[in-house]
């Protein structure tokens, strides 16, 4: 890690995995059961949406991923990062002339920060559409995180099929917004990438 470095992204992750845990202990069988269930729960939701909606939005080949808490949190450091490089790159510049500890301790505390956040959000989240850390050469995908499918609909005792597809219903939704209008993608990163410019670092 440089000393220019305003996230300590590896630490980030670090404690985003004490953080989140790991979620159900489930056996082995009945976890690929589960990963197999949401694949085909999500296959059945892509023509369910379209149909409703009228939207057109094909979906790239691996665009679903079925993820535990550990890939859900990797996929956000990523995004987070993605978007929150302006501003790091301003602090790095600020904090350039800084003493190499102070740096550190810097980032490894916004590292601790960030990370306290993303492991709490993996034990919460169900799935989402993973927009940010797209590009020309890979695709945004649709995560589905598989434990804490399993764990909600435990506590609720709902039947696992129709919860899960009623998840997967959910996230499509957002695949198809985001991809059946290509301007929003940009459209809202762009406004997130605005309103980072405003932040007064020295305020």
């Amino acid at each position: 890690m440089s000393q220019a470095t305003a996230i300590d992204w590896g630490y980030a992750r670090a404690v985003a995995g004490r953080v989140g845990g790991t979620g159900p202990q489930i056996p082995l069988d009945e976890a690929r059961a589960a990963v197999l269930d949401l694949r085909r729960a999500a296959q059945v939701a892509a023509p369910l949406v379209a149909d409703r909606t009228g939207m057109f939005a094909p979906a790239e080949p691996g665009c679903v991923e079925v993820v535990d808490r550990a890939g859900w949190t990797q996929a956000n450091a990523l995004a987070f990062r993605s978007l929150l490089d302006p501003l790091t790159q301003r602090l790095a510049n600020r904090n350039a002339n800084r003493s190499s500890p102070v740096g550190a301790v810097g980032s490894r505390i916004a590292g601790a920060e960030i990370g306290a956040a993303l492991g709490f959000l993996s034990s919460k989240v169900l799935g989402q559409y993973e927009l940010f850390t797209a590009g020309p050469d890979v695709p945004a995908r649709l995560l589905l995180v598989a434990p804490n499918i399993v764990h909600v609909e435990r506590q609720m005792d709902v039947d696992p099929s129709d919860f899960r597809l009623w998840v997967c219903l959910h996230e499509e939704t957002h695949r198809v917004q985001f991809t059946a209008v290509p301007w929003l993608g940009p459209w809202l990163r762009e406004q997130i990438g605005g309103y980072l410019e405003t932040i007064d670092l020295d305020g």
